[in-house]
């Protein structure tokens, strides 16, 4: 029998268990409460403050953020090279984390790469292994989390490359500067040998081929013409050869010059000079007469303009008086040098210019223009054979204004001459004095054109040799009188010309 004792105990225990049965396995859910989840997200749980308390706060506003001290930098490396991107960045704590990118690709996370080339290193760089020309690329190491960023730009060289002075400029552009030395080089980095050719475009368009020692090209004392395209190919004997360019840039001093030395005036008219420059970088350009330079006024002006692939400087003398008769200088100057160029003011024809020439066999028929505001009084052809020491003569008293213009006179003259290379050239006279003589022209009479020795030269026709003179303002003497005296004087020079040759 179990005694009221040991009956006591035993509900003592049956209630202990229970009361440990209900804190284990949780109380029911209350039936009267309706559509209550007490495991729904927002389920008030009770006792508890919304606010999330960030412990590392504090110690987080203790350090600096990381950075870089540059934020770009540049690797040059050749095909085949072991590469190392560096990413050392300042104020790297435990808690940051490193995540490398080629373009905006993933290649490495922590010390964690992808790829088998690809290496992390314990300093956050990046080690890239056997370099191609298809890793050339932009490459960045981003801090996290701060996403603190330190781009790497990575150029493989293809399998040719153009260095300059051992850099690479490959497909680039340089600027030399006048008087400079630099040494260009094509590098190969093919398997097999290849022929290395060099060309040439110059700034006009002019292929040429350059000649070179191993690859090598050596520009020593640069100047204008070195400016343009520089082209390597190697020829590998394959369709499609490895090739690159550089475009080379020169700067350099004023070139001046002009076309007319000697410049033909008249009292009371307006002379005008011109000066033809090129420079790199652009130069300024003024005028000086008797070691003043000329200032702008009612006398002088200056007007600039684009001719022929120069630029133009032109100046107005207006109301000219024998004060104003002499030389002048135009003088450009820029960074780099000046330079300069003499016109020469007179009342004289100005230089003939050669037009053209027309051959008929062993007949030539030569054209001059010649400037001069005074009517021409007669002109002198000279011409010899190469080789000759003498030079032969014949007057030309009759000229005719150009296509009417008013101060531009036109020379024309017919010549029958045995085969060989001749020079010709031509001086005028007006009512004031005699012109220089023009620059030579050369000219060939080819063989199977000789003049035989008994023929009979003929004389010039009329209208090449003798033409009227236009009507002039002053100075028009009759033209019957000139047309007698022109005759005799052909005559004359027709006889002269058989006697030379």
């Amino acid at each position: 029998m179990i005694k009221a004792k040991d009956s006591t105990r035993l509900l003592l225990i049956s209630l202990l268990i229970g009361q440990l049965y209900v804190s284990c396995a949780g109380s029911p859910v209350d039936t009267e409460v309706k559509d209550t989840n007490y495991q729904d997200d927002e389920y008030d749980y009770g006792g508890f403050d919304d606010e999330i308390i960030d412990v590392t706060k504090g110690h987080a506003e203790e350090q600096a953020p990381p950075y870089f001290e540059e934020m770009d930098l540049r690797i040059e490396a050749k095909p085949g090279d072991d590469v190392i991107l560096n990413c050392d960045a300042r104020n790297f704590q435990l808690s940051n984390a490193v995540v490398w990118y080629k373009s905006r690709t993933i290649i490495a996370n922590g010390q964690n790469a992808i790829g088998q080339r690809v290496e992390c290193m314990m300093n956050n760089s990046l080690l890239l292994k056997d370099v191609t020309p298809e890793d050339s690329d932009d490459y960045y190491c981003e801090i996290l989390p701060q996403m603190v960023r330190q781009h790497t730009a990575l150029r493989v060289g293809a399998r040719l490359s153009i260095l300059c002075d051992d850099r690479d400029i490959t497909d680039r552009s340089q600027t030399f500067r006048q008087g400079d030395h630099h040494k260009l080089e094509c590098r190969t980095y093919l398997p097999g040998n290849a022929t290395i050719k060099w060309s040439f475009n110059d700034l006009n368009g002019q292929p040429a081929t350059v000649d070179h020692q191993n690859g090598v090209i050596i520009l020593d004392n640069v100047d204008e013409k070195n400016a343009g395209d520089y082209q390597c190919l190697a020829d590998d004997g394959s369709r499609h050869p490895p090739h690159g360019t550089v475009h080379i840039d020169v700067q350099y001093s004023p070139i001046v010059s002009t076309h007319r030395h000697n410049v033909n005036t008249e009292k009371g008219a307006t002379a005008e000079l011109y000066c033809n420059y090129r420079a790199k970088p652009i130069g300024r350009s003024y005028f000086i007469k008797d070691g003043k330079t000329l200032q702008l006024s009612d006398k002088y002006s200056l007007k600039d303009s684009v001719h022929n692939g120069h630029n133009r400087t032109t100046l107005l003398v207006r109301e000219v008086t024998d004060s104003d008769l002499g030389e002048y200088l135009c003088q450009v100057e820029n960074a780099i040098g000046s330079n300069e160029v003499k016109v020469h003011v007179s009342y004289n024809p100005e230089t003939p210019q050669f037009e053209d020439m027309t051959a008929e066999g062993n007949k030539v028929t030569l054209h001059w223009l010649v400037r001069s505001h005074q009517p021409l009084s007669e002109a002198m052809l000279d011409y010899q054979l190469t080789g000759s020491y003498t030079w032969s003569t014949v007057l030309v008293l009759e000229t005719h204004r150009h296509n009417n213009t008013e101060n531009i006179w036109k020379i024309t003259h017919q010549l029958e001459l045995s085969r060989g290379v001749w020079h010709a050239r031509v001086k005028t006279k007006n009512t004031q004095g005699w012109s220089h003589f023009s620059n030579d022209y050369v000219f060939e009479i080819p063989e199977g054109f000789d003049v035989e020795k008994d023929e009979e030269v003929e004389l010039p026709p009329d209208e090449i040799v003798r033409a009227g003179i236009m009507p002039m303002s002053k100075g028009a003497a009759s033209s019957m009188q000139q047309l007698n005296v022109g005759v005799i004087m052909i005559l004359v020079g027709a006889l002269l010309l058989r006697v030379h040759l």
